[in-house]
């Protein structure tokens, strides 16, 4: 950023910390910040932009290779007196309650602090790993992409903290986030994570969640769908809770992963049960899952759907070839990306990776998806990242195999 452009911001926010206390402080090291004198006001600018690329080999489906913004963030965030806010919009979101992500107050509590507002329920540790820290373009089917399908971030109250080496988080929520409907569903969920092994060589985790999603008046549908072939490619419908007929979905996560100087593996395991007990027509259902009905209908009634179980995996990897090694932020639970050391090609770091993933409805036959990801990340300093992924689609239900090379250049401050 140009030092006459720091400045213009540095003036902007300035001015509005002016009303109440003169900002004597202003920092730029990473970002822009400003501190009133006696430093009860604060804000923080900060932004990210991911710009992909999606090229596919077609197979049955036909998906359209192109570009987009993925993410283009900007986030303010700082402090009024002992409280802390959170305002965070991504322009690539469409209008502004669409583009709405983290926008919340938050106060000290018990080694952590509490959170009312939008954020994200605490589930899955690929949901609680920040977009500027993935190790592949999406994260896998355990996520708010997969299982928790259009259901990210949410409206409610939450509490999370670290206390010795347990990071803890819970929320209940309304069934909605500033851009869907006003509704009467509701939510709780909840994670534990334990790293008794935390080091600079070394990190060992494990892990659990568990997450209840009761739809009701003016609900969504509670799906969970597999974006199999990465994103804007082809989705495989897994479940479906029909929002208007009151029924809920319950999911419980067991989490597995470590580290050990530049290698890397994570891993989880989720069983979702989504409420059936409703007919469809053979038309409708064939639309909603892309094939027709491997089971028998009713002539009068349609195709039975009663209570669904689904299960979802994945183990995914990489080696820093460079050396390096990934930071664990016990603040998430999660891991972070390595810093580069400076002494790879180009004087940034490099990281293969890899990632097996897959999602399986076990109460209608061969309704499964999965996928295959190799990858390969330069990481050019700390705030700017390329990275290319191959995915290797199959949908055993439709027989689908079409596959995607995607590509990302990312810049974050």
């Amino acid at each position: 950023m140009q030092p006459f452009q720091k400045s213009l911001m540095a003036i902007t926010l300035t001015s509005l910390l002016s009303g109440t206390a003169a900002a004597d402080q202003a920092e730029t090291k990473g970002g822009l910040k400003i501190t009133s004198d006696d430093g009860n006001f604060s804000a923080s600018l900060g932004g990210r932009i991911h710009f992909d690329t999606y090229l596919f080999d077609t197979d049955i489906e036909d998906p359209v290779s192109t570009t987009e913004f993925r993410r283009a963030r900007i986030t303010l965030k700082g402090n009024i007196y002992d409280w802390g806010y959170v305002l965070e919009q991504d322009f690539a979101g469409g209008d502004t309650h669409s583009g709405f992500r983290d926008v919340f107050l938050s106060h000290k509590f018990l080694n952590g602090e509490v959170r009312i507002g939008q954020f994200k329920p605490f589930r899955s540790m690929a949901e609680m790993t920040s977009s500027n820290e993935l190790t592949f373009l999406e994260r896998p089917f355990s996520s708010a992409t997969g299982l928790y399908d259009g259901n990210q971030f949410q409206q409610g109250i939450g509490w999370t903290g670290v206390m010795d080496c347990f990071t803890m988080g819970m929320m209940a929520f309304n069934l909605r986030d500033a851009s869907t409907p006003r509704n009467e569903g509701v939510g709780a969920a909840g994670r534990l994570a334990w790293h008794p092994i935390n080091t600079d060589l070394a990190t060992f985790h494990m892990g659990t969640s568990i997450s209840f999603e009761n739809a009701n008046q003016n609900s969504s549908d509670l799906t969970a769908e597999a974006d199999y072939a990465g994103r804007r490619g082809p989705s495989q419908l897994m479940a479906v809770t029909p929002g208007d007929l009151g029924g809920h979905a319950t999911t419980a996560a067991l989490e597995l992963a470590g580290s050990y100087g530049p290698l890397y593996v994570q891993s989880e395991y989720t069983v979702g049960g989504f409420d059936g007990d409703y007919y469809v027509s053979e038309a409708e259902f064939e639309d909603w899952y892309g094939a027709p009905t491997p089971f028998a209908c009713d002539p009068q009634f349609g195709c039975y759907i009663a209570d669904q179980n689904v299960h979802t995996w994945y183990v995914q990897g990489s080696w820093m070839i460079t050396g390096e090694h990934k930071k664990y932020s016990t603040k998430r639970g999660a891991f972070g990306s390595a810093k580069p050391a400076g002494t790879g090609l180009w004087g940034g770091a490099w990281e293969l990776t890899a990632r097996y993933d897959t999602m399986e409805n076990r109460d209608i036959q061969n309704l499964q998806a999965s996928s295959t990801t190799i990858g390969l990340n330069f990481y050019a300093n700390r705030n700017v990242r390329f990275m290319a992924n191959f995915i290797f689609g199959d949908d055993d239900f439709t027989g689908d195999g079409t596959n995607q090379f995607g590509l990302r250049a990312q810049v974050n401050w």
